[in-house]
């Protein structure tokens, strides 16, 4: 299977590479910039993988930010090419040391060039995660006191994304943006969801639809969101405080009391000695 995933994508890859090529050449000898380059590499990852591309992993591209600028099919692509270079490289390997198994480098080579995007984007969407539920019950508070003050919503998010610093004021300030230079707001705040999957961030996209489309009053529910962002933030550092009291007494155990013992039992035989 690897080995028939590395023949499909070195055949795309030969017939991008010739039809570039004759680009250039109909050119007439023009050079590509930097930027060229990276943008036809780009879209010949995405049409590599495009009939591919899982839904999961669009997901989680979006959960991570689209880290580079990467869509789900590029990111595709880039999975099948990392897949073909752990195969050359368990190939070299397996020629370079014969007493390693061939076959359990053919396996574990393209598998782990396969998995190792997937490893990255989830650990940016944890931290990504982290991020977005420490700043919820701040910009919340933002959003509810602009409202309270007779703020009009799109006001009181622009407002917000204005002063605030964090990741969800970022993604706040796209949509306020994208509204102004005449998107719909509802495709802005799709991606919001998108970009931001967390509980708390889809009820309050909710709650601005509602308010968009039937007039709806957001205060209450922003209300009960900024009360119940900041008892979650709560929650988690009591948790995290409740998890750090082992890991001190396994500290104390395993450091201090051995050094407390060897001082007693330092001080026994000096004076042992000294009779």
């Amino acid at each position: 299977m690897a080995a028939a995933a590395c023949c499909c994508c070195a055949a795309g890859a030969l017939g991008e590479w010739i039809q570039i090529r004759a680009q250039r050449r109909a050119e007439s000898g023009a050079s590509l910039t930097a930027t060229g380059r990276g943008q036809r590499l780009r879209a010949l990852l995405g049409r590599l993988a495009a009939p591919a591309t899982a839904g999961d992993l669009a997901f989680l591209v979006d959960a991570a930010g689209r880290p580079g600028g990467y869509s789900a099919s590029e990111m595709m692509g880039l999975k099948l090419f990392l897949a073909a270079s752990g195969l050359i490289v368990a190939l070299v390997v397996a020629a370079l040391l014969p007493a390693v198994r061939l076959s359990l480098l053919l396996t574990v080579g393209p598998l782990a060039g396969f998995l190792l995007p997937d490893l990255l984007l989830r650990r940016r969407a944890a931290e990504r995660r982290r991020l977005l539920e420490a700043e919820l019950p701040s910009v919340a508070d933002r959003v509810l006191l602009a409202i309270r003050a007779g703020l009009p919503l799109g006001r009181a998010l622009a407002g917000a994304a204005e002063h605030g610093r964090g990741l969800l004021a970022l993604e706040l300030g796209r949509v306020e943006a994208q509204t102004q230079l005449g998107a719909p707001r509802a495709d802005g705040l799709a991606q919001l969801e998108r970009n931001c999957p967390l509980p708390e961030v889809v009820a309050l996209v909710a709650a601005i639809r509602r308010a968009d489309r039937y007039g709806v009053a957001v205060e209450p529910m922003l209300s009960a969101l900024a009360a119940g962002a900041r008892a979650d933030s709560q929650r988690r550092i009591t948790e995290r405080a409740q998890g750090a009291a082992p890991k001190i007494q396994l500290v104390v155990a395993l450091l201090l009391v051995p050094a407390a013992i060897c001082c007693v039992a330092a001080g026994m035989i000096a004076g042992l000695g000294g009779g």
